[in-house]
């Protein structure tokens, strides 16, 4: 049976100050403690931006699919000091959550990108997959359920991953038009991220509305350090799948 637990915070070591989710790739990296925490690496200055981004952005194509951002993990020669390489020959996999908005639960939610941000359940589908996709595939929703992921990919003999996959729209007629955001938790090894999630544009070339997505995501559904107290009284309302 799954069961839902509010946000915990894990403790998490800063590279860099805070920063809303920019163009890079994905990191995953482990902080002396073995804590497994997600940041930014950016691949044309060959370096970690930070480690501690929890919402990431995107855009679908003109066919409503995505392969951005990829996941990476640095090999053990390239870990800054305070830092862990990822277990060598380990799987890396994925769980979707299903959160909280106001009174909604959903394993996706949709803004058609007009006035405020509004995030609501989304009546379209989204399929996460890789090659072969009729074996690795996971397909949100809307519903009031996680979904089960797969492996992302394994780590090298060092530790090193690099590798992207697929996300797909059901739905790409201009009514779908506008941002969707979801959730993940990564896992390798028996260590588990803190919630992550995912604004991607479709069918929309307005930043500005976008930026404003990604603060919302950061502000509402991200708890800042500090904020255990503000969890405690329910001030937030995300969850995430207990194991």
């Amino acid at each position: 049976m799954k069961t839902k637990s509010l946000i915990t915070l894990a403790s998490l070591t800063v590279v860099s100050s805070i920063a809303s989710a920019q163009h890079a790739d994905l990191l995953v990296i482990r902080d002396d403690a073995g804590n497994l925490l997600t940041g930014q690496y950016d691949f044309d200055t060959g370096s970690i931006v930070n480690t501690n981004t929890r919402v990431y952005e995107g855009e679908f194509d003109q066919f409503g699919t995505t392969d951005e951002p990829g996941f990476n993990a640095l090999s053990s020669s390239n870990i800054p000091a305070g830092f862990q390489a990822l277990p060598a020959i380990s799987e890396l996999t994925f769980n979707a959550n299903a959160f909280s908005i106001g009174n909604q639960v959903a394993n996706l939610f949709f803004w058609d990108g007009t006035g405020e941000v509004d995030f609501t359940q989304s009546s379209n589908a989204l399929t996460i997959s890789k090659a072969p996709s009729n074996i690795f595939n996971a397909t949100l929703d809307g519903g009031s359920s996680d979904v089960d992921g797969f492996a992302i990919d394994t780590t090298s003999s060092d530790g090193f991953l690099h590798k992207h996959i697929d996300a797909g729209l059901m739905d790409i007629s201009e009514s779908a038009h506008g941002f969707y955001l979801w959730s993940f938790d990564l896992t390798i090894d028996g260590s588990t991220t803190d919630p992550i999630f995912f604004v991607h544009g479709f069918g929309l070339e307005d930043e500005v509305a976008h930026e404003a997505a990604i603060d919302w995501v950061n502000g509402n559904l991200v708890p800042a350090p500090g904020a255990l107290s503000m969890l405690a009284l329910g001030g937030l309302t995300a969850t995430r799948r207990r194991r």
